[in-house]
């Protein structure tokens, strides 16, 4: 199972939640902070608007737990929230700081090809460079479906958009991450 992890958890989580059983806080938010402060950073970024984020969005979930449509999922319902308040962090600072991304953390399909050309410190910027370039819909689907690893369906839950309108969108953000990578290497082996 990818990062998604199991859907009857969740469910079972959220009723304790909701009953205010005891202990049933610090399980939920020991089980999803790391999640959600994943997806704040692959957004922002920045590791300390990430830990931001994600308590602010921990603390939101729970305050509006009672307001959740029953038929969305919670992983959905809350992994939206998450990316509103991120849409509304980077409208605020823009233009949008440096990422600290490792070229581990891409897919396959972007990692350049000899990453031994480039001191580890130069390479992070590029990417950072080249996810910064994405449109905020592009990087959003990008960071779920690549980064999280999240299904399609759930991307396409979480964003309010069909699933068609992820693989369109995963599609031309790999596509415009390769370019802006490759062209960032050649710009660099050109002034080398």
């Amino acid at each position: 199972m990818s990062r998604s992890e199991d859907p009857g958890r969740d469910e079972v989580l959220l009723a304790g939640l909701l009953r205010r059983e005891p202990g049933s806080i610090d399980r939920w938010f020991r089980g999803d902070y790391p999640r959600i402060y994943r997806l704040g950073f692959g957004l922002l970024g920045d590791h300390h608007e990430a830990e931001d984020l994600a308590a602010e969005a921990m603390l939101r979930i729970l305050d509006h737990l009672e307001d959740r449509d029953p038929a969305r999922s919670f992983r959905a319902w809350s992994n939206a929230i998450v990316i509103n308040m991120g849409r509304d962090r980077l409208r605020r600072r823009r233009p949008v700081v440096s990422r600290d991304f490792a070229e581990a953390d891409l897919p396959a399909a972007l990692r350049t090809e000899d990453p031994a050309r480039l001191e580890q410190g130069e390479l992070r910027e590029l990417i950072t460079r080249s996810l910064t370039r994405l449109t905020d819909r592009e990087r959003e689907v990008f960071v779920l479906r690549e980064l999280e690893a999240l299904p399609t369906d759930e991307v396409a839950r979480t964003l309010n958009i069909t699933e068609s309108s992820v693989r369109s969108l995963l599609t031309l953000a790999r596509r415009r991450l390769r370019g802006l990578v490759e062209r960032g290497l050649s710009d660099g082996r050109a002034r080398s």
